[in-house]
């Protein structure tokens, strides 16, 4: 009976701690171009860690694209503690960023240099991809590590604009993320969930 007992508070602690895991097919001009897969763990410690991955290759006027971008975050008592992001573009870094919680402020370190903030983010870009923007006014954009405001279209859809010129649009469905435009200047690049909400 202990063994039954210990097997099944096991089964339970892993089921708590388990990550989910969602994908996104990447289109450009009606053709797949890449995959976005991103997962949320829920530590031991009750953080919550997210990791972010993904991959495109396509051909934009005329010239071969690739581009890779990887992101970690993770929240702590509705809090984001750290991030970090990546993206590599033709095999160049073309943008980094390590935001870190000293315990009094956020240090960010990073492609565009060093500086600091005190303001905690409660909202960040990897959790929209779990819930819906509802009620958020602002979100740390992890690309760039700066806020962006939020902007309500409508019931299921919010979108927020970048330093760096996109134009992100979000659409959900029963509070999940179901759909995704990226607005850049020559092209517009949709993500379409593949993984069941």
């Amino acid at each position: 009976m202990r063994i039954l007992f210990l097997f099944l508070l096991t089964l339970t602690q892993l089921k708590a701690f388990a990550t989910e895991t969602i994908t996104f097919d990447m289109i450009l001009w009606g053709d797949k171009i890449g995959i976005l897969t991103i997962s949320k763990t829920i530590k031991p410690d009750g953080n919550e860690y997210y990791e972010l991955n993904s991959h495109l290759k396509a051909k934009v006027l005329w010239i071969e694209r690739e581009n890779t971008a990887h992101m970690e975050t993770t929240f702590k008592n509705g809090k984001m503690i750290s991030c970090y992001q990546k993206e590599i573009e033709d095999g160049k870094v073309k943008r980094w960023n390590r935001v870190s919680f000293d315990g009094t402020k956020y240090n960010v370190e990073g492609y565009k240099g060093k500086r600091s903030f005190t303001e905690a983010p409660v909202f960040s870009v990897a959790l929209i991809y779990f819930q819906s923007m509802q009620g958020a006014a602002k979100i740390l954009y992890e690309p760039e590590a700066e806020f962006c405001k939020v902007e309500k279209v409508d019931d299921n859809t919010w979108e927020f604009k970048g330093s760096d010129g996109s134009r992100n649009v979000y659409h959900y469905k029963d509070g999940k993320a179901v759909s995704m435009e990226f607005h850049v200047s020559i092209a517009t690049v949709k993500l379409v969930r593949v993984t069941s909400p």
